[in-house]
């Protein structure tokens, strides 16, 4: 019988998903498994926030050991941006730290891994990080040199679907915005027209979101952090391709709709309320892909982590 690389893969990692589980703990019950139908599986992970001054490395960990633990097993992992605790406000030794502690728990999967920039990934754009505008890695050009190879958008192929990560964040006055800059979108249109396949697409920032009107209604506005500013300029891109599936970060939170046969997906953080817990009633967690010949759908998984009383108590 002629073995596929996907039958290759998947008896590699079998062995790497056992030895991520620790010593000692009791049998796990069985993960739920995937439809038989199902070609393959990829995950997202967002917003991690790992740090050395809170529990976020051994409950990335977990995360990761929890997608791993599965019949059908990722061949791949999207990050969906904010890797890092922040390095907004910080210098380029502390966002070194933050993300060598990152780095080493990443290590413990074998398989390819694609990450997406976050406003937290962008080292000392605010004014307090003492970080000057002038140095060759202000803001994105420190993500474009450690995760980017030389960029902070790329696209790539995967067993007939193409994927796509945008860059949905601009810098104005030392502050960030969600955008999508005129360059980018020549160039993502361009690439959409050359694939033809069906496509997912995942930015950082999320390009629409329900989430200030559930939190406050509308009457105020949307501010510019929150959602891509120029959404307008983005979708009717999308729409003239097969693009199947939007997934976001950013907000901490699930939400799913449609709009003209393109579902648009926020889905929530591995790091919960940063460590601290639910946020807004979302648990810890991060999306499963499960891909059909053309169509795709998604799942969250709540990785059951769960924060000591004390370290509430020390928050608070």
């Amino acid at each position: 019988m002629r073995l596929t690389r996907r039958d290759v893969l998947r008896a590699g990692l079998a062995g790497t998903a056992a030895s991520l589980a620790p010593l000692g703990c009791a049998p796990r019950p069985a993960p739920t498994p995937v439809d038989p139908g199902t070609d393959f599986v990829a995950a997202l992970l967002t917003d991690m926030h790992v740090d050395a001054n809170n529990d976020s490395a051994p409950g990335f960990a977990q995360a990761l050991r929890k997608m791993m633990d599965r019949p059908q097993q990722p061949e791949m992992l999207i990050t969906g941006g904010d890797l890092a605790m922040d390095i907004l406000a910080t210098s380029e030794e502390e966002a070194d730290a933050q993300y060598a502690l990152f780095e080493d728990q990443l290590s413990a999967i074998d398989i390819p891994v694609h990450h997406t920039m976050g406003n937290h990934d962008m080292l000392g754009v605010f004014p307090d990080s003492g970080v000057d505008p002038a140095d060759p890695k202000y803001g994105k050009q420190y993500f474009r040199d450690r995760f980017g190879n030389g960029s902070t958008y790329q696209s790539f192929d995967w067993e007939g679907w193409h994927f796509v990560i945008l860059d949905s964040l601009g810098i104005r006055d030392r502050a960030y915005i969600g955008h999508i800059d005129a360059e980018q979108l020549a160039w993502l249109d361009d690439d959409l027209a050359a694939s033809g396949k069906p496509t997912v697409v995942t930015t950082h920032v999320p390009l629409v979101s329900n989430y200030i009107e559930m939190q406050r209604g509308t009457e105020e506005g949307i501010p510019g952090g929150i959602s891509v500013t120029n959404v307008h300029e983005v979708v009717p891109i999308l729409e003239k391709h097969p693009v199947k599936l939007v997934l976001t970060g950013h907000l901490h939170i699930n939400e799913s709709f449609r709009y003209n046969g393109i579902e648009y997906a926020t889905v929530g953080a591995v790091s919960g309320n940063w460590w601290k817990g639910a946020r807004n009633g979302f648990e810890e967690g991060f999306a499963l892909l499960e891909f059909r010949g053309q169509d795709v759908s998604w799942r969250y998984v709540d990785y059951g982590w769960e924060v000591e009383e004390e370290t509430l108590t020390e928050a608070s």
